[in-house]
């Protein structure tokens, strides 16, 4: 063997002499618990994981013969068990009774974007609208006009917030009645407001006493 070869098997040597001692180092090492040593948080996932598993059962149940849903005060759980209502419409329809206020028709769900008026009509046998409740954006209360107030609201002058005084009428509808107003040059009669999306014709009865075009 000459110096060069024996030089090449000694240098050979010494380097698998270091990676053997690297990987039995690497081996060996300290590997940190995939989950916290604290026990009380495992019992903590398991019930959220748990809870989050009911919900998702509960959310897949269909309606029984004969149950309703009330889309003013069910949960979005409950309210993504309604036919051709998911998880998304749900949220949805508790952001609407929140800052519009109740829905006291079937045809006021029509406001909530995703739901028109085939969807409204699946839903009217399973909804609970027998007494839909007081005090919520947009439904009366203290400065709001009523049956039988001195000066209608003009349709065809009035802003946004002054529609807002109107009952069941919150932000978001009274902003799509100020838009309609502009796109067709204003409202002929109070009638003009079936066509703002959200306004079916319970809504316009329950308004023709306190509006005019005026």
């Amino acid at each position: 063997m000459t110096t060069e070869e024996r030089r090449t098997v000694i240098v050979t040597a010494a380097v698998l002499l270091v990676a053997s001692f690297v990987r039995v180092g690497w081996e060996a090492r300290p590997v940190p618990p995939l989950l916290p040593p604290d026990t009380s948080a495992y019992a903590e996932l398991t019930a959220e994981t748990d809870r989050l598993l009911a919900e998702e059962e509960r959310r897949r149940t269909p309606l029984a013969e004969g149950e309703r849903i009330d889309p003013n005060r069910d949960s979005e759980v409950e309210l993504a068990r309604l036919p051709g209502v998911g998880p998304a419409l749900a949220r949805r329809i508790v952001e609407s009774r929140e800052s519009e206020g109740p829905f006291r028709t079937p045809e006021e769900l029509s406001r909530v974007a995703g739901i028109g008026q085939a969807t409204v009509a699946r839903l009217e046998t399973v909804l609970d609208l027998d007494d839909p409740p007081a005090g919520l954006p947009g439904d009366g209360g203290a400065g709001s006009l009523s049956a039988g107030a001195a000066s209608p609201v003009a349709l065809n002058r009035a802003g946004a917030e002054a529609l807002t005084t109107l009952p069941g009428i919150g932000p978001a509808l009274a902003e799509r009645i100020v838009e309609t107003r502009r796109e067709r040059g204003g409202f002929g009669t109070v009638d003009d407001l079936l066509d703002v999306p959200g306004i079916g014709p319970a809504t316009l009865e329950r308004l023709r006493p306190l509006v005019s075009v005026w």
